[in-house]
């Protein structure tokens, strides 16, 4: 049976077994002992493995600190690179820009094509970007952004007049830059004392200052609330706005120039000789400022000796004062004259019945007083003339064309001025 009495010596067996087991393992520690003894030069002292990984770690801390001591340097010199690489490119651009849009010129150097020149307008507001682009729709640039920047750097920034200049193809932008920032084009324009509005509006267009229309048109819609003396204007059904206060003298206009300067302009000479004793000498004589203006008017176109002028403004005083129906009609031929001119563009030279009858509300030979506005820009002796006229007992006067001077005679009743037109008419 297998479960049965051990033979004997098995006992023993099992023990010698044990044994040799317990030996062999002796000889394998022995061996790795000796071991450790050849490789380590001798028996490792306690902690000495702990000791190792801490001097691994300080070894990889130092490495780290040497990392970031030379990234800061690298950082910086990378960074430098490229302050001097945007530098380099900056400068080299410019040169280029420079040397190929742009050389000093001054503006009496400058030769223009009159083949290829165009009128240039800079008015007020205007920024380089808008300058710019106007150039560039007439093609006297390439490009507008090359024309900005060489503008700014060039110091013209700030430095363009409002104005009219002459420009040409092939011109170098700086060229462009030296016209636009130089003086203006201007014309010397002369208004006659006794002009009408619209013969000074043909003769600004004929200046190439503005047209016609456009200055005709303005008349009617510019802001004139900073003249004092043009509010008595409101209401009234004259035939422009602004007549017989566009003074007539010798101006100097831009050449295409801003409509609203214009009569500004014009506007400002008639505020400087209409003198602050003015406006209290025509309270003493009963008129008020615009009623000078439009008697200075009539004075003035019929007038042809400076010495007659306050004689003729005091007769028509006198007629204005009448108490007379018979008389309190200016009855002046320089109203039926400005009537047919507007009219029929009819210069009308010696009077007839037939003309005193035309309808208008400026005939003075079918309505009292004065008419509605002025007739013409008075001169500022027919101004004078008015505020200072001669008193009289004259109702009545008639050209003399018998002297060749333009003298007239007067007559204090209408028998006597009959008598005039039959001798002296």
């Amino acid at each position: 049976m297998s479960g049965g009495i051990r033979k004997p010596g098995a006992v023993q067996n099992k023990r010698k077994t044990a044994n040799q087991g317990t030996q062999n393992a002796a000889s394998a520690r022995g061996a790795r002992n000796t071991n450790r003894s050849v490789s380590g030069g001798g028996i490792p002292k306690p902690g000495a493995a702990r000791g190792g990984k801490k001097d691994g770690r300080a070894l990889n801390g130092k490495a780290r600190k040497m990392n970031k001591r030379y990234k800061v340097p690298l950082t910086i010199l990378f960074v430098v690179f490229l302050v001097v690489i945007v530098f380099m490119s900056s400068f080299l651009s410019y040169t280029y820009l420079v040397d190929k849009y742009a050389n000093p010129v001054s503006a009496e150097s400058i030769a223009l094509d009159e083949e290829t020149s165009v009128k240039f307008r800079i008015d007020k507001g205007m920024s380089t970007r808008d300058i710019a682009e106007q150039l560039y729709d007439l093609g006297l640039i390439q490009n507008k952004t090359i024309y900005r920047f060489l503008s700014k750097f060039n110091g013209f920034d700030g430095q363009y007049k409002v104005g009219t200049y002459t420009l040409c193809e092939g011109l170098s932008y700086d060229e462009i830059m030296t016209l636009l920032a130089g003086e203006p084009e201007t014309v010397r324009v002369t208004f006659p004392e006794g002009f009408t509005t619209e013969q000074i509006a043909a003769r600004l267009e004929a200046n190439n200052v503005v047209t016609a229309d456009e200055f005709l048109a303005a008349l009617e819609t510019i802001d004139v609330s900073s003249y004092p003396f043009l509010s008595e204007l409101a209401g009234t059904a004259r035939d422009h706005r602004l007549d017989g206060y566009l003074f007539p003298d010798t101006y100097e206009f831009d050449v295409k120039a801003n409509v609203e300067d214009v009569i500004y302009k014009m506007l400002n000479r008639f505020n400087e000789l209409y003198l602050p004793a003015y406006y209290e000498k025509s309270e003493t004589i009963g008129l008020t400022t615009d009623q000078v203006v439009i008697l200075a008017s009539i004075v003035e176109r019929e007038a042809k000796l400076q010495s007659e002028r306050p004689i003729i403004a005091g007769v028509f005083m006198n007629r204005l004062h009448s108490d007379d129906p018979s008389l309190k009609k200016l009855q002046s031929c320089a109203t039926i004259r400005y009537i047919y001119k507007k009219l029929y563009n009819e210069d009308v030279i010696d009077i007839t019945e037939e003309h005193e009858r035309v309808e208008d509300p400026y005939n003075t030979y079918l309505y009292d007083g004065l008419p509605p506005g002025p007739i013409c820009s008075p001169g500022i002796e027919s101004i004078k003339a008015v505020l200072n006229y001669e008193e009289s007992d004259y109702y009545f006067f008639v050209l003399n064309v018998k002297d060749g001077v333009g003298s007239h005679i007067f007559s204090k009743t209408y028998q006597e001025h009959l008598e005039a037109q039959n001798q002296y008419g």
